[in-house]
């Protein structure tokens, strides 16, 4: 048996034995030898010197995560700044069609009543021609034609002459809450003592007065704005008819155009 290891260790025949692996040089960096277990196992064999290889897989995904809620976030605030500028814009559009609406209607208004008014000053034309008794001085004027007029009294047995007009119908003379367009009156007093009467209530603040020169045939008088009365302002025009005073009034700034056309219009007949 001595011989038999001998001779494969030294190998008479210089072959070596089979069940001896060759050994490496030193300093040589050699991988480990793959058994048949490894390699049947489809193993890869790892060089114990090589540098870590990075995990870039776990990095992408957590940036990806980043970027998806920062979009998120962003796809949010989007949604939630139209809803806010839908309702915005619903509420100014609301606001817009409800001022249009208004002034729409405030202008079909304006329109209507101008309408209306143009109408009326249509039907008032031609003006009717009311004149005074012949001792009263026969004084005339113009009124419009819609104007109702009721003498209330003729000026005989030295009364006082009265006549009273109103679109239509004349209210009720002895009713203290009547108003009416036109008064007119010729009273039989001299005008000093009747103008005193409404200068009284100018030194009082109650009314305003001025002169009221005309020319040609027409008369010259004094006029007076503001409170007639409590709880009634209008206008007063006092002039001289012989010796006596011509009084017209109206007892509303409503009737204020046409008892200023009218007032153009007085004469005196005699």
């Amino acid at each position: 048996m001595d011989q038999n290891w001998n001779s494969n260790q030294s190998g008479g025949n210089g072959q070596m034995g089979p069940s001896m692996p060759p050994v490496p040089n030193a300093g040589m960096n050699v991988a480990p030898m793959l058994t048949p277990q490894m390699a049947g196992a489809g193993a890869v064999p790892v060089n114990p010197m090589a540098p870590p290889v990075p995990d870039s897989g776990k990095k992408s995904s957590v940036i990806e995560t980043i970027i998806l809620v920062f979009v998120c976030l962003i796809a949010a605030a989007a949604i939630v700044f139209a809803v806010m500028f839908y309702m915005q814009y619903n509420d100014l559009q609301a606001d817009y069609d409800s001022k249009l609406a208004s002034e729409v209607a405030a202008a079909e208004k304006n329109q209507k009543e101008i309408d209306e008014k143009d109408f009326m000053d249509r039907e008032k034309l031609p003006n009717y021609s009311f004149t005074g008794p012949s001792d009263y001085g026969s004084i005339s004027f113009q009124y419009p034609k819609t104007w109702s007029v009721y003498i209330h009294s003729d000026g005989t047995q030295n009364s006082d002459f009265e006549a009273y007009f109103s679109p239509k119908f004349v209210n009720p003379i002895d009713d203290e809450k009547s108003r009416y367009a036109l008064r007119f009156i010729i009273r039989n007093e001299p005008s000093d003592e009747v103008m005193r009467e409404y200068n009284t209530k100018v030194l009082d603040g109650d009314m305003t007065s001025k002169i009221f020169n005309a020319d040609r045939n027409r008369i010259s008088g004094n006029i007076y704005e503001g409170t007639i009365e409590e709880g009634m302002v209008g206008i007063v025009f006092v002039f001289k008819v012989n010796n006596m005073t011509g009084i017209l009034r109206t007892d509303a700034e409503t009737f204020r155009k046409d008892f200023e056309a009218l007032v153009e219009t007085l004469r005196r007949n005699n």
